[in-house]
């Protein structure tokens, strides 16, 4: 379960609290404290739940629905603090507290008077609390330069009754090139340590939230609290590395990057591995595979490197009028057709899939009858690109589509030591599988 704000820009509170928990796998439910009219640059207007209406939410939702941890969020007002207080003073299990005092883009969240009902009616109830720096200033009335300062400030937050203190050290005025987060258990453990590379993205929204959020997740899936602070850091590390600029301010982090990741690649493998078995079964097709083989590849949409595109580890090798693969298909284990999808993404985006094949004058005849062809000679290659792996792809598919953008089979006549091959590019690879056949259709009939 959330407690917090609304944020109309879904980059923090309850939504960003959401985006994290179904990320991880986990169900949320949401209490609402306070609706927010804000952009990525500030906040225009607040609405406070009514207390009555508050309470309510909260109660109607615990009568039906227990819920293994509680991350609390903005509060906002004495009110609200006080209700959940009341209700949740004897909560057993763990609850998360993200002191959310000022909003990314510097609005003040909690007035002084709530300040003090937060910090000792609230900060109490914590199993852990996840101050950035500037919050544990606030809240242990310390400056916090180094890390023996980030000590003193948790020793006087644990004061307050927290059970555990995080104090996360990315909001720091210097920024410092190495980032710093502590774990501090009691005062007679050793805080823990984790350092990160600080990120040149610039100032980000939401990132407090993902952590609080990720924390309580990994609580609920039954980790320690020194293991919630490993995994949620290394989670909302690559939630900042994946930020979006959404609007004209500040970064979004991107908590649901693992989610899109994750699925896009396993359709891209499902789908190239059905094609190489396809392509196994079809009569006739060992006699397209060069002397260097074949390789087939399906990348995500807009890649950006090798790690985008899956293909065949090892690649398609003839074995008499049979086919063999190790039936391995991977991310990154494809060089050159990969380097080809590259280039050819760069004209035509929905170009996602390719497989090379050999070239012969009757097979070029065929591809020119029936598809949209272009063509490169590596005889016109500068000496720089040729002396560099993979780089003759590249610079040759980028020829091949200057000369014709909406070519769908890409050809040259090989050079010394190098084969003469043919790229069959299509949106994905049953696109790829229909054009063979009908290239092995006209070839097998010649």
């Amino acid at each position: 379960m959330t407690i917090a704000g609304s944020d109309s820009s879904a980059g923090a509170g309850i939504q960003a609290d959401l985006k994290t928990f179904s990320a991880l796998g986990v169900y949320g439910t949401t209490i609402i404290t306070t609706l927010t009219a804000q952009n990525t640059k500030t906040i225009s207007d607040i609405l406070v739940v009514p207390p009555k209406f508050f309470r309510n939410q909260l109660i109607t939702t615990l009568e039906d629905i227990k819920p293994d941890v509680i991350k609390l969020g903005v509060l906002y007002s004495k009110s609200i603090i006080k209700i959940v207080k009341s209700i949740l003073g004897d909560f057993k299990n763990p609850i998360v507290v993200d002191p959310v005092l000022y909003s990314g883009t510097g609005i003040k969240l909690l007035d002084e008077d709530s300040f003090e009902h937060f910090k000792w009616e609230i900060i109490p109830l914590a199993h852990v609390i996840t101050p950035n720096l500037r919050e544990a200033e606030l809240l242990s009335k310390i400056r916090i330069t180094n890390r023996h300062d980030m000590s003193k400030a948790a020793s006087q937050i644990l004061n307050l009754g927290a059970s555990n203190v995080v104090i996360k050290g990315g909001h720091d005025p210097t920024k410092r090139a190495k980032v710093m987060d502590l774990l501090f258990r009691d005062k007679t453990q050793e805080p823990q340590l984790i350092v990160h590379e600080r990120l040149e993205i610039g100032d980000t929204h939401g990132t407090g939230c993902n952590f609080s959020a990720a924390i309580a997740s990994f609580l609920a899936k039954g980790y320690n609290i020194s293991e919630s602070f490993q995994l949620s850091n290394s989670y909302v590390y690559e939630a900042l590395k994946n930020s979006k600029q959404i609007g004209n301010g500040v970064l979004l982090s991107n908590p649901l990057y693992n989610m899109y990741d994750n699925s896009e690649k396993f359709k891209v493998l499902a789908q190239l591995q059905a094609a190489v078995s396809n392509l196994e079964k079809m009569p006739n097709f060992f006699k397209l595979i060069p002397e260097t083989k074949t390789n087939f590849v399906y990348s995500i949409e807009r890649p950006k490197n090798f790690d985008d595109i899956a293909g065949v580890l090892g690649r398609l090798i003839d074995l008499g009028t049979n086919i063999r693969t190790p039936n391995v298909v991977q991310f990154g284990a494809s060089l050159h057709v990969s380097n080809a999808i590259l280039s050819a993404t760069k004209f035509n985006s929905l170009l996602r899939s390719a497989i090379n094949i050999r070239n012969n004058p009757n097979i070029i005849d065929i591809c020119e009858n029936n598809f949209r062809c272009s063509s490169y000679s590596r005889k016109y290659e500068i000496k720089e690109v040729k002396k560099t792996e993979g780089s003759s792809i590249k610079w040759g598919i980028s020829e091949a589509f200057k000369q014709n953008p909406d070519a769908e089979i890409v050809y040259h006549d090989g050079d010394f030591g190098k084969e003469p091959m043919v790229i069959i590019f299509g949106q994905d690879p049953k696109e790829v599988l229909e054009k063979i056949r009908i290239i092995l259709q006209y070839y097998v009939n010649n």
